[in-house]
């Protein structure tokens, strides 16, 4: 049988096509999010396919970039069918169908389909936490936290917390020049900060939420996160190096803010640490409620 499905590359122009069956996907995943696709179209090679009401991604393993994998089939057709449909399109190809970033929660239905193995992506969970935490900051654990914030505002009174918009953004990308001065040379975190910068001047295109910590005429923080049913998945958070504080304070600040505009949001996903052990720590140190894990299924 000839596949029917036919993948076309994925732009800016893309999303309003796409975004429905992302925001019709109830996992907490950062991989089903506009951000989540879009900051990594060239590094993933993501591709997309819409057939029958479904949202089929094809790109490469996200801890291996030299196997072709797929993302979750998203919409109508029900899960065997989506397979089978991706079956009948590696095999015309001559390739063996792999998923990639399946998270523990719809790994069941997989597993029921007799994948030849399945095996986890243990750099790649996301970290999951409360909003009630992260908007209060409450309880002995996140003490420190709360008193970074608290030191912040008590040493920089005229302090705002504003969105990001057009008189404030060469603010927000001169704070990020700066920060892209730290040194830091490897290949990801280098593609990072040219997403970083792709975001940054196409914002409006996007269904995100941006905040800026700025003090008179400087910002010195922002953050960048998208509202996905109940989740606020955060994309960007960049703050200067010196200026004590800022770093916790526009974390707490965004928490509270969304938490203001969206009171159905329940939790934080700040994504993966990539195996970077100074990502992991800065994670760990605001206690997570768990630990989203992902795998690799192959059929």
């Amino acid at each position: 049988m000839i596949s029917p499905l036919e993948f076309k590359e994925l732009t800016l122009e893309s999303l309003p096509e796409i975004y429905p069956y992302l925001r019709g996907f109830k996992g907490m995943s950062c991989d089903y999010t506009a951000g989540g696709i879009f900051m990594w179209i060239d590094y993933f090679k993501y591709k997309y396919c819409v057939y029958k009401d479904t949202l089929f991604i094809k790109g490469l393993a996200e801890d291996d970039l030299c196997c072709k994998a797929f993302s979750q089939p998203l919409g109508s057709l029900p899960l065997d069918a989506s397979v089978e449909l991706l079956k009948d399109y590696c095999n015309e190809r001559g390739y063996r169908l792999g998923f990639s970033a399946i998270t523990e929660f719809n790994l069941e239905k997989f597993i029921d389909l007799n994948p030849q193995s399945v095996y986890p992506l243990r750099q790649w969970s996301d970290y999951i936490y409360t909003m009630d935490a992260l908007s209060t900051l409450s309880g002995k654990k996140l003490g420190k936290k709360r008193n970074h914030c608290n030191r912040f505002m008590q040493d920089n009174p005229e302090a705002t917390f504003e969105p990001v918009e057009v008189g404030n953004l060469p603010m927000v990308m001169a704070c990020f020049e700066n920060v892209c001065s730290d040194g830091k040379k490897s290949a990801m975190a280098q593609y990072e900060r040219e997403q970083v910068w792709k975001v940054l001047k196409n914002l409006p295109a996007y269904p995100f939420e941006s905040m800026c910590l700025r003090i008179g005429d400087k910002v010195v923080a922002f953050t960048v996160g998208e509202v996905l049913n109940n989740v606020l998945h955060v994309h960007v958070e960049k703050s200067l190096r010196g200026i004590n504080g800022s770093a916790e304070t526009v974390n707490w600040s965004f928490a509270r803010y969304i938490r203001e505009k969206y009171p159905e949001v329940e939790w934080i996903n700040r994504q993966d640490d990539a195996g970077d052990e100074g990502l992991r720590r800065a994670k760990q140190s605001y206690y997570p409620a768990f630990l989203l894990g992902k795998y690799n299924v192959l059929f």
